[in-house]
């Protein structure tokens, strides 16, 4: 009588086996033998199988196999990581970062902007570049910080908090960009900081938090050296109703529409960059002080995510103008930031205790928080992509690692403790 084997059995037979498997099962079947393992690990249909109820971050990204996908996103949903500082200063700032690639890393320190290429666990890193955009001296209480930035069609666009805006030009980015133009007053004669920043073909869109307007300037001479404010040119303003400024901005894939978190106002503004006209304003009398949008980010072509001073997370279908999903911060915190993977996974950065938050949208529950770092500061800008999540406080930058062993590392699951704090509201 012949022996009975798991390896001998035809791999589709083989797989209507393990498919019927849980997690925890089909992870002790993987130790049985090296063909097993081999098999499981490189079936993606088996694991596409798996993750389909599952929150898989960065879901789309061709690079991972399904089955790292969900390894790692597993790691994600349960706080198995590991965690170190990488950026290190004394001075409190409000950094503001962006990933360009997997190990790319712009954060922005006062007015220096600095440019690191990561090592794939984003543990280690190099400095590429370094510089110090223009600056103005406006003999008051402002700083000559970069409040916001953006890398967009080889550009690079740096609001300042003292009024102005500075642009680089690159062709490769690890090679130091070059200054290519500098609007010294952007919004009431420089008396106004410039809060967000934007592109938009051939224009550059900056914006005030104490400023209703949005300020869309044309270079004359974009791309080439000249650095004269006197070429610039305001060939349009766009004055948004009933709020005190616009605090952020943001522009859809198509580039036809852009979206604008406001100060004084709960509910962003939706604007048809081709006609001008507003698709969504917010309603008479709906102005109030006590409600800021600090940061917004297209998560679909369909909709925005936003956050909210007040400790809110949303989402709006800009097809109706209706608010689709909302949740709070589990302790009720203000929220800085936030970033999304375009699919269903959320993360915000809060006000207090250096804490992430990724949420799933289909789900108001958090599905883990994230304590960054020792110090307790607030998340002021945050990156992420399926691997790690990078987070900057006042004086630290911080990379959480979950391309861990699972088996290993100890997990730190914070995913139902302050439940109470959401079931109160």
């Amino acid at each position: 009588m012949s022996e009975l084997s798991l390896e001998k059995l035809p791999p589709e037979i083989l797989l209507n086996i393990v498919k019927r498997l849980n997690l925890s099962d089909i992870g002790n079947l993987i130790l049985t033998s090296k063909y097993i393992k081999a098999f499981i690990i490189n079936e993606s249909y088996l694991w596409k199988l798996i993750s389909q109820d599952r929150l898989i971050i960065s879901r789309n990204i061709p690079t991972l196999s399904w089955y790292h996908r969900c390894r790692i996103s597993y790691n994600w949903c349960k706080g198995i990581f590991k965690s170190k500082v990488i950026i290190q200063h004394k001075i409190n700032y409000m950094p503001w970062m962006q990933l360009l690639s997997p190990n790319i890393l712009l954060v922005s320190f006062g007015s220096d902007l600095v440019c690191f290429l990561l090592e794939h666990s984003g543990f280690n890193r190099k400095l590429l570049w370094k510089l110090t955009v223009p600056t103005m001296e406006r003999f008051d209480v402002r700083t000559n910080d970069i409040s916001r930035f953006i890398v967009k069609d080889n550009m690079i666009v740096c609001g300042n908090r003292d009024g102005s805006c500075a642009m680089y030009e690159f062709h490769d980015i690890k090679i130091k960009p070059v200054l290519l133009n500098y609007i010294q007053n952007c919004h009431n004669f420089g008396l106004e900081e410039v809060t967000a920043v934007e592109k938009w073909k051939n224009c550059i869109v900056t914006a005030s938090y104490i400023s209703p307007d949005l300020h869309f300037w044309r270079m004359r001479n974009i791309g080439c050296s000249d650095t004269s404010p006197n070429e610039n040119v305001i060939f349009k303003k766009l004055k948004i109703p009933e709020c005190i400024g616009c605090r952020s901005l943001t522009t859809d894939s198509t580039e036809t529409k852009m979206a604008v978190g406001l100060n004084g106002n709960i509910m962003p503004v939706f604007i048809d960059l081709n006609t001008g006209q507003y698709l969504i304003a917010p309603k008479s009398g709906t102005r109030t002080l006590n409600h800021v949008v600090r940061d917004i980010k297209w998560h679909n072509e369909s909709g925005v995510v936003y956050v909210t001073h007040s400790g809110k997370l949303q989402y709006i279908d800009v097809r109706t103008g209706g608010l689709t999903y909302e949740t709070r911060d589990p302790f009720d915190s203000s929220l800085y930031c936030l970033k999304s993977d375009g699919d269903k996974a959320v993360v915000t950065g809060s006000s207090e205790y250096s804490r992430c938050v990724l949420y799933d949208m289909r789900s108001t529950h958090h599905v883990q928080m994230y304590f960054t770092q020792k110090r307790s500061t607030p998340i002021y800008s945050l990156e992420f992509d399926a691997k790690k999540l990078i987070a900057a406080g006042d004086q630290r930058v911080a990379v959480i690692n979950f391309n861990v062993n699972s088996s290993t590392t100890k997990a730190k699951n914070y995913s139902y403790i302050f439940q109470f704090v959401s079931s109160r509201r």
